[in-house]
This record gives C-alpha cells, structure tokens and sequence, in this order.
C-alpha cells in the first residue's frame, strides 16, 4: 500500500473513531439526569419519543465498543501500513528461511493460514507421497488410504453419487459392476481426473492428484 493510501486509511478511519466518540460524549452531556414524562417535541404515526438520557448500561456498551475498536487497531493490521505491535513472522520456517508467499512479514490473517498449512504439509505430506507411489490396486487394500478416499467421497461425491455411493436420478450407481466409462482402477482415476461429457465434472484441480487415487481406491 502506497504512503498516499495508507495515510488515506489511517486518518479515515480514526477519525471515524473520534468522531463517534466526541459525538456520544456532547450529545449526553446536555441530557437531563432524571426521568422525565416530557417529549422532544415531535411525533410519527402517534408514536412520540421521550426525552430521557441513554441508560448508562447502553453509555457504557458504546464506550466499551470505542476502547475495544482502538486496542484492536493498536494490537492487529488494520491502519494502513501499520501491521500491529502483535509478534509476526518473517518466514515460514526459521530454520530454512523460508519466506511467506507475499514476502510481507508481521501478523496477518494470510500467515496464519500458511502457517497451518504447512504444519498440514509435514504432517501429511509423507502419508500423501507414499499413497502417491503406489498403484490403485494396492492402495485399495490399505485402511488408511480407504478412511481418507472415504472422507475424500463424502465432501466431494456424495452429492450427486449419494452418501451411500448408490447414486440417484441422471447420476450413476457406484456399488454395482455396471461401469458407463469402464470400472479398470485406471478408467475410475481418468473419470474422476478429467471429468466426463454426461455430468460429471473434472476433479483434479479441487483434489489433487492424491486425492484422485485414494477416491478411486475407495470407489474400486
């Protein structure tokens, strides 16, 4: 963000903040302590409105909103530049120095989740390589790899093969040996790889190339 924008957000949003403030503040200090039977003076449909002060419960819940507004400017990115007096990370992974994808460090949202994923990556990443070498027919036989291509099934597949992989009206049954495409471990990867004509869209991009093989395991 240039120095013009950042400034820009910075004195925008403030202002905004203080502006609210000076404006709860002057409004209750011509207010009346006691209550009053007395109107404003003005009337819509029959309804009037009673001159009485803000009850110091809903004073305070504004107050409350305005410090926790600006400790959280202080504490986390949010005026212009500023990334926040939080601890941030400059790499991914110190050891390595390997840096974040949009090469900012500090706090923020983006490397928190790119952190988490590439615990996800050490985590899984051996499991997924070793599933990966091996072919369909013997990942079919592993549990392991089944639980995931099920889980895999579930969150992708069922929606139109149904949870039971039974499938339903103008989607085909999974369980029985009656293949449109062909039922070969291969034939099922291409299916689900690269989609076909009828209905079924291409899966690759949304579930990797270990995702392919381990749904094909579970369907075989």
């Amino acid at each position: 963000m240039t120095t013009f924008w950042s400034l820009y957000v910075t004195v925008l949003t403030l202002g905004t903040i203080f502006s609210l403030t000076w404006l709860l503040l002057s409004t209750r200090k011509g207010q009346r302590e006691e209550v009053t039977d007395e109107t404003v003076g003005h009337a819509f449909d029959g309804i009037e409105e009673y001159d009485n002060p803000l009850p110091k419960w809903w004073f305070w819940l504004f107050v409350g909103t305005i410090i926790f507004a600006l400790g959280y400017l202080v504490l986390y990115p949010g005026l212009g530049n500023w990334k926040g007096i939080l601890p941030g990370y400059s790499y991914l992974d110190n050891d390595k120095q390997t840096e974040f994808s949009n090469g900012q460090p500090g706090w923020t949202g983006v490397h928190e989740w790119e952190k988490e994923m590439a615990k996800a990556d050490a985590r899984f990443g051996p499991i997924f390589a070793k599933f990966a070498a091996m072919p369909i027919v013997d990942v079919a036989k592993d549990p392991q790899a089944l639980k995931m291509g099920a889980r895999l099934f579930a969150s992708n597949c069922s929606v139109c093969h149904g949870s039971d992989a039974k499938g339903a009206f103008g989607f085909p049954n999974l369980t029985d040996n009656d293949w449109r495409w062909g039922g070969e471990p291969e034939t099922i990867k291409t299916t689900i790889m690269g989609g076909r004509h009828g209905v079924m869209p291409a899966w690759a991009e949304v579930i990797g190339d270990q995702g392919v093989a381990d749904v094909a395991a579970f369907v075989v």
